[in-house]
């Protein structure tokens, strides 16, 4: 394979406005026009009743791999026993068993809209309309980013490596693959957003086409920084579980309350994780590891402005680059969502709660001690807002409202570092009233005898980006328990923990109830591999900038899982999208400079795997 070729064929040919990049970025177009949202139904009135089965966008994938030059495709029949699994899809390029094999990874399903019908977050634009900037650095819709940017950059790297073939004059082989360097295969999932259920068993229904595979290339990472290559060697992994509480007819509390104080358990005073068999399984960070995360081409500026934390809003780590990366890509941390509320992987920069008592004689000499008191239970300066509800003429009513970012972060990429404003929200609920039901001191003085009980309850919220709130038409009191487990925890173990650790909070009198939501497992890697230094080399060519080695606060089952399958195979994770993408919330984007920086980097990587293998 002439290389020479191939690099002035990756310079010439991937560049934002030519034929082969906007013949991929139409495909890219297509795949976001179609709804493959891995999970959650109506969304919004009138949306889809059940989940997609995929069949749409895998066929269009099938399409598009063929016209590639991709011939042995299959979408793959997913055992019987997972109900509402969804197919994997495999595809190759056979060139001879004697060369090294590359397998590509990357996912074709999607994250919620995480919208109403109006998509008004989306600037009044559908979602599944992929829409650009004035100059065309970034492209915005569903997926465009997470992952149908890894599905384009492989698909254009390997039709970019197979025309520079076809056009070396000095290839002389009948059949112009044999040219090739390596054999290429194809894994796309379509299960990676729901916990990528059945990924193992698909991968065992079709284990011939995985034992000859020698390295995978997951394109499903985020970069440091835009136009900066990341190689990530880890990534955590997540334990989720739906719970919920029932108090008993004795219970001093209703269920909302007993939740919140449930919850309130899950994090020390410094936000830490407080479930110490998962925290303290956590792989320390190296010294080398350090002074790496100190050379990522970042700030504490633009990391507060990537998770959108307001100006007040203070940390949970020291303000210094590495403490905050540290916190994000190595330590095991914690998210509460509302049951109710449809959404992704996100950290929702707003909580609230309706606290509700007794009728109360002076309501604004209350809700001023009330405002006074969460001001002394906010450590980290979260915006708080106490607006009274006249309308409740029954109670004495107070929606509050915690607001710690502009955004709704991922909570795979931000989550560590920044305040998550639903379990402060939870500390101070669980502070303001004790098991027996009655109030903090300074509270309790509001009402007529100290000895009165004023009968307070609680009820979630579901909160706009305007701060406006509403109550859940379900009043069951649940939550959504999401545990990022660093390195060093393992999947099952760090899910037996939770749910023991919060059996043994569990005041009496209440009833918990633990649905499993989703799990993965933490990844780490060695980079003593010879492959390390070669893919180094080829991301610095494809971005024109020395890669740095890096690491993912997000969770891809994949990896794992596939690691397990076939012992011995080496990951390689390459990021085709930016922090600025947004990825799982509202206005998701993907970065040109992104997108054919890592194309370029796939095709540099193939002409030179065989050095490895």
């Amino acid at each position: 394979m002439n290389l020479k070729i191939l690099d002035d064929f990756a310079r010439d040919k991937i560049q934002p406005n030519s034929t082969l990049v906007l013949k991929h970025l139409h495909a890219l177009e297509e795949m976001v026009r179609i709804d493959s949202r891995s999970f959650s139904v109506n969304e919004f009135e009138g949306d889809r009743k059940t989940p997609s089965d995929m069949q749409e966008i895998l066929n269009y994938a099938n399409d598009y791999l063929q016209q590639i030059g991709f011939k042995k495709i299959k979408i793959n029949t997913p055992p019987k026993n997972f109900v509402n699994a969804t197919p994997i899809l495999l595809a190759e390029l056979a060139v001879s068993p004697s060369k090294p094999t590359l397998l590509f990874y990357a996912h074709l399903d999607k994250q919620p809209y995480m919208d109403d019908e109006k998509f008004e977050k989306w600037g009044g634009i559908a979602p599944t309309k992929l829409t650009w900037n004035q100059d065309r650095t970034r492209a915005y819709g569903r997926g465009a980013a997470d992952d149908l940017s890894g599905v384009i950059s492989i698909g254009m790297a390997i039709d970019a490596t197979l025309r520079a073939i076809e056009s070396d004059p000095e290839n002389l082989f009948k059949d112009k693959l044999q040219a090739l360097p390596c054999n290429i295969k194809i894994l796309y999932e379509t299960e990676e957003e729901c916990g990528s259920h059945s990924l193992e068993e698909q991968i065992s229904q079709n284990q011939d086409f995985f034992n000859d595979v020698d390295c995978v290339v997951i394109t499903d990472v985020i970069n440091p920084a835009t136009g900066y290559p990341g190689l990530t060697t880890s990534l955590r992994g997540i334990t989720q579980l739906e719970v919920s509480v029932d108090a008993n007819t004795t219970a001093s509390l209703d269920s909302q309350t007993a939740l919140y104080k449930l919850l309130a358990t899950l994090i020390r005073e410094d936000h830490s994780l407080a479930v110490d068999a998962i925290d303290k399984a956590d792989i320390l960070v190296t010294q080398e590891e350090q002074t790496g995360f100190s050379y990522v081409p970042t700030t504490v500026n633009f990391l507060r402005t990537s998770a959108g934390l307001l100006p007040e809003t203070l940390l949970t780590v020291p303000a210094e680059v590495t403490s905050i990366l540290e916190a994000q890509l190595r330590k095991s941390t914690i998210n509460i969502r509302p049951g109710h509320r449809v959404a992704g992987s996100i950290i929702f920069g707003s909580a609230g709660a309706r606290i509700s008592v007794n009728s109360c004689s002076d309501p604004e000499a209350l809700q001023s001690k009330l405002l006074e008191f969460f001001k002394k239970t906010n450590p980290f300066n979260l915006k708080i807002t106490l607006r009274r509800i006249e309308a409740d003429s029954e109670n004495t009513s107070f929606d509050l409202i915690l607001t710690s970012s502009t955004k709704d972060p991922h909570s795979g990429m931000n989550g560590g570092p920044f305040p998550v404003a639903e379990l402060q929200l939870a500390r101070m609920i669980n502070q303001l009233v004790n098991n027996d039901g009655s109030l903090a001191p300074e509270i309790q003085k509001i009402f007529s005898t100290s000895s009165e009980k004023p009968g307070m309850k609680t009820q979630s919220l579901f909160v706009e980006k305007d701060e406006s709130a509403k109550l859940f038409e379900d009043p069951s009191a649940r939550a959504i328990v999401e545990i990022r487990l660093a390195p060093g925890n393992q999947e099952k173990q760090a899910e037996v923990a939770l749910k023991t650790y919060l059996q043994e909070k569990l005041p009496k009198d209440y009833m918990m109830k633990t649905k499993f939501d989703r799990g993965a497992a933490p990844w780490i890697t060695p980079i003593t591999h010879p492959v390390f230094p070669i893919v180094l080399e080829t991301l610095e060519m494809g971005y024109g900038r020395k890669a740095c080695i890096f690491g993912c606060g997000g969770s891809i089952p994949f990896v794992a899982k596939l690691t397990d399958a076939i012992p011995g195979i080496q990951p390689l994770c390459l990021g085709p999208y930016d922090p600025d993408s947004r990825m799982h919330e509202p206005g998701e984007s993907l970065s040109m400079a992104d997108l054919l920086g890592c194309t370029k980097s796939i095709l540099h990587l193939i002409a030179r795997i065989n050095k490895a293998f």
